[in-house]
């Protein structure tokens, strides 16, 4: 199985974080949704997606 490079985008302000993803070699990059700004819903949504 290989490997993929993965690369995360993070805007972040006091009311949200956008979160958008893109693959190597995969073009236009994804949007993922926006998240609270909080740690622990970072940490969520990392783990949820690089499972």
């Amino acid at each position: 199985m290989m490997d993929t490079t993965k690369y995360v985008s993070l805007d972040v302000s006091k009311e949200k974080i956008t979160v958008a993803i893109a693959e190597e070699g995969r073009g236009e990059p994804r949007s993922f949704g926006m998240i609270p700004p909080h740690r622990d819903d970072l940490i969520f949504t990392v783990q949820l997606y690089f499972k």
